[in-house]
């Protein structure tokens, strides 16, 4: 290849991402993972926010017998593992539920997990308070490996920011575990200019002898759950069956539409909430605010909420709430790596590695390449350990990106979120050409 004005760089690692959510069920146009390949991405974590496998061994077996795209690497998920043990509960767990959780997490560390992965900020798992997260994730801690969090707070929902990236470190650094902040942001009106602060209290942390990271997406807008985004935590306990008995009480609805109603103003109002995902019932409603289906339906914002909710309208939202300044001050960060945190119906799927590109290192610089580079491969192989990946160099992994700096850039947006990107023209998996000359060749090297 004449790659003669290009660039040639390791293969980016996506340590946060939900393109491979649902391993091995997906299909095998699924399993390609073009939407990774096309960004250069070539290795992935499964298990983002405590969703992570317990099966781990069974679960990456079967995938690579199918064929998979992109190399995978997986975190056992809290949230799974606290799911299996107490369902649904918003119970504190009994020392006897605590050791049968450190067995499973210990059980999926020996078939090959790359650490824990939680995701305090949803319910269930925003009823483990922090002991109880230590307890349990420190089972991880002979293999060695990282805690990896969507923390508690990344606004003021509760604990607030700073608070939460404080417990975020002491999870880390009690269970022994590297502690890696994902998506690390400041979301919504009330923390907007905290990232200094963040980032602060992340150094300050290192000095006393602790490992902590974080990884970003560059985006202004968040991608979650209509439910996620809105309700009080204390309401979900239990599922939709339990929310709809407290909705039915007309004191018990008064607080959660007034708690609603905060959590939209933090989040900047109904009209930073699109519908971008969901099911088959959802096409009425995608590409649309809350404002316009409030509109719709000739009801509150929080009223039209709750109500699609416990209809089964809980749709994936991208909600505009992060400021350029932050995400900027973030980036400049020697340990803040990239990530995507990719999921169906937002463009940062699809276009996250050559947004950032295209956006910050080429266009409005914020940093530079060889930074981009480093913090999207190298670092993250070395934060997760990932041998032999990340690097180019003899006798590694031939995990190989070749891209034109003149034409990469994100084709996806908020309302075509599935348009591949471009500019990406060769993409080698384990020495195999996944992309070949700009176009995807279906290769399943991974």
């Amino acid at each position: 290849i004449d790659a003669t004005g290009l660039i040639v760089a390791p293969g980016f690692i996506d340590p946060h991402t939900h393109g491979f959510d649902g391993l091995p069920r997906l299909s095998e146009a699924r399993r390609q993972h073009r939407s990774a390949l096309m960004q250069g991405v070539t290795t992935v974590a499964l298990g983002a926010d405590g969703r992570g496998p317990v099966e781990v061994a069974d679960v990456l077996g079967r995938s690579e017998a199918l064929g998979v795209g992109t190399n995978v690497y997986a975190m056992v998920g809290f949230g799974t593992v606290r799911g299996h043990v107490l369902g649904n509960s918003s119970a504190a767990a009994t020392p006897a539920q605590v050791d049968s959780m450190r067995a499973l997490v210990a059980r999926a560390m020996r078939e090959g997990a790359f650490g824990v992965g939680s995701g305090l900020f949803y319910a269930p798992q925003s009823f483990a308070t922090t002991e109880e997260v230590i307890a349990v994730v420190s089972a991880a801690k002979p293999f060695g490996g990282v805690y990896d969090t969507h923390q508690r707070d990344e606004s003021s929902y509760g604990i607030g920011l700073l608070a939460s990236v404080e417990e975020s470190i002491r999870i880390g650094c009690e269970s022994g575990l590297t502690a890696n902040i994902g998506h690390i942001k400041a979301l919504g009106v009330d923390v907007w200019g905290q990232a200094r602060a963040v980032l602060d209290r992340m150094a300050a942390a290192r000095a006393r002898g602790c490992v902590v990271t974080a990884d970003q997406y560059p985006w202004t807008a968040s991608g979650t759950g209509l439910s996620a985004s809105l309700l009080p935590r204390w309401a979900q306990a239990g599922g939709r069956d339990s929310l709809a008995a407290r909705a039915a009480d007309p004191a018990v609805r008064a607080r959660i539409l007034a708690e609603m109603r905060d959590n939209l103003r933090r989040r900047g109002g109904d009209s930073t909430l699109l519908m971008v995902s969901g099911g088959v019932n959802a096409q009425g409603y995608l590409g649309k605010t809350l404002k316009q289906l409030a509109a719709e339906r000739g009801a509150p914002a929080v009223e039209t909420a709750l109500a699609m909710v416990l209809e089964g309208l809980d749709l994936g939202v991208a909600s505009f709430n992060m400021t350029e300044a932050d995400i900027a001050t973030f980036m400049r960060d020697p340990f803040v790596m990239t990530s995507s945190d990719g999921s169906d119906g937002h463009p940062r799927l699809y276009g996250t590695y050559p947004r950032k590109i295209r956006k910050y290192v080429l266009d409005t610089p914020v940093i530079s390449m060889a930074r981009m580079v480093a913090s999207s491969s190298g670092q993250v192989a070395a934060v997760y350990g990932i041998a032999d990946r990340g690097v180019l160099r003899a006798g590694a992994f031939a995990d190989v990106i070749v891209f034109d700096p003149a034409t990469i850039r994100d084709a996806a947006t908020y309302t075509a979120p599935t348009e591949l990107a471009v500019g990406m023209l060769w993409v080698f998996v384990n020495g195999v050409a996944a992309v070949a000359e700009g176009t995807p060749t279906g290769a399943l090297a991974g």
